[in-house]
């Protein structure tokens, strides 16, 4: 697979890189709720109706930001991912990435501030799009190694893979205390290969 292939945002364009970088470092100091256009603007040394030409509100803005923020991570986990043995190790490696990315940085902060926002982000239809796009060829490679049963259909693989990776990021305490990687992959080898076997 090659690098960038989760791409949404035109990364070739300066402008909008610039106007990206400008909205993250405010998102990042302010939060989503008090970052305004105008901010961005001044921070970006830019003017409001330039932001307005390539973003429509900013929503649409703080929408890019994130898809820019989940891009990376899906291209880079991918680049990880290509060498990594099996289904397990892979959605382990995913997860343990995801609850990194998640305690660090931009999400960390929101998630202190506006937590209710990072959720959100991640019932997003756009950002389960993304996602989603990005197992299957993982899938039918473990399925083709026989890690999981030949007749499991792709979109239903995924789907359980995705909603597994996603809760197992943004709930790591619920109930079984999978805190470090040797548990996580215990638990995912012991539920995928039952699920999905």
């Amino acid at each position: 697979m090659s690098a960038g292939q989760f791409t949404a945002v035109d990364h070739n364009d300066p402008m909008i890189g610039r106007i990206l970088d400008a909205a993250e470092e405010c998102i990042r100091r302010y939060g989503i709720r008090r970052t305004s256009v105008g901010e961005v603007a001044r921070v970006g040394k830019m003017s409001r109706g330039t932001i307005y030409r390539y973003f429509g509100d900013k929503d649409s803005l703080v929408q890019s930001v994130f898809a820019r923020l989940q891009e990376a991570f899906l291209n880079r986990t991918e680049s990880a991912m290509e060498k990594l043995p099996t289904l397990v190790d892979k959605v382990t490696y995913a997860v343990v990435m995801g609850r990194k990315d998640a305690a660090e940085g931009i999400y960390a902060s929101l998630a202190q501030t506006e937590p209710e926002t990072v959720a959100m982000m991640y019932l997003s239809p756009g950002f389960y799009a993304r996602s989603v796009a990005f197992w299957p060829p993982h899938i039918e490679q473990a399925r083709d190694a026989g890690e999981i049963a030949g007749q499991v259909d792709t979109r239903f693989a995924t789907d359980v893979v995705m909603r597994f990776a996603v809760s197992m990021v943004l709930f790591p305490d619920m109930g079984l205390e999978l805190t470090s990687k040797a548990k996580i992959r215990a638990y995912l080898e012991r539920v995928l290969g039952s699920g999905l076997g």
